[in-house]
């Protein structure tokens, strides 16, 4: 007779298996940014590429810390992770019971970056990103005023839920905003106006008014106050509601 736990990492692969985590092919093509980039304003062309349609969940990031140990949070060095990394599971290798369906949060950038690559995929550059999320109708609703108060509403009270449980977009993508807020590539670039080593922390105000003149549609408050804060995080910091997904090239 098997020894007792014996099981349970064969069982995650098979719960992880059952809820494979497919990428949605975008072609990319001109678009118009909320951030804006020197004379050419917002306007960028993004190149066509996959990207994962549910964020990154717990079961799927079990299996990673399973198959690569060094990331488990018992184990992984401070330089990579700060103190919150996967402080929410009960044991390093025991998420909460039923949430193995949620988006995996409390990761952090480092971490992030080496499940996609263990993948043979990467994270997604902001403009691919920005690029991906689209309304449930059209791929560029951002002159639609209703979305975007519902979109600022929303917010993102945290990963309370299980992932791809909402309406996916029309690229069928889904939870891109409303579940948890996600890791880009290159969120340390992504400064809108000023070098985060050099923000006003005295007056915080001001520095988000500052970088609001960055951005190509200054209406578009849930996209600046999205940027804002992931360009000032460092690449060690987790956060109860942020989390990942992955991209690759297309074929």
């Amino acid at each position: 007779m098997k020894g007792k736990g014996s099981w349970i990492p064969l069982l995650c692969l098979l719960t992880t298996a059952a809820l494979a985590n497919e990428y949605v092919p975008l072609s990319g093509g001109p678009f118009l940014s909320s951030l804006r980039f020197g004379d050419n304003g917002g306007e960028v062309v993004v190149e066509g590429y996959q990207l994962m349609s549910r964020p990154v969940r717990e079961a799927e990031f079990l299996a990673f810390v399973q198959a690569h140990p060094q990331w488990r949070r018992d184990r992984i060095p401070g330089l990579f992770a700060d103190a919150g990394y996967l402080s929410h599971w009960d044991r390093p290798l025991a998420p909460r019971p039923g949430t193995l369906n949620f988006p995996v949060t409390r990761v952090s950038w480092f971490a992030a970056d080496a499940y996609c690559r263990a993948q043979g995929a990467r994270l997604p550059t902001w403009l691919e990103w920005e690029f991906a999320a689209a309304d449930a109708r059209q791929t560029d609703a951002r002159d639609d005023a209703d979305r975007r108060r519902r979109i600022l509403t929303l917010g993102t009270p945290g990963a309370y839920r299980a992932a791809g449980e909402s309406v996916p977009n029309v690229y069928g993508v889904h939870d891109l905003h409303g579940l948890v807020w996600e890791w880009p590539w290159d969120h340390a670039s992504m400064m809108a106006a000023a070098d985060s080593r050099n923000v006003d922390t005295e007056n915080p105000l001001r520095y988000c008014g500052g970088s609001a003149l960055a951005f190509s549609d200054r209406r578009d408050y849930a996209v600046i106050k999205r940027v804002a804060l992931l360009s000032a995080l460092s690449a060690r910091t987790t956060l109860s509601n942020l989390g990942f997904r992955c991209a690759k090239e297309l074929p």
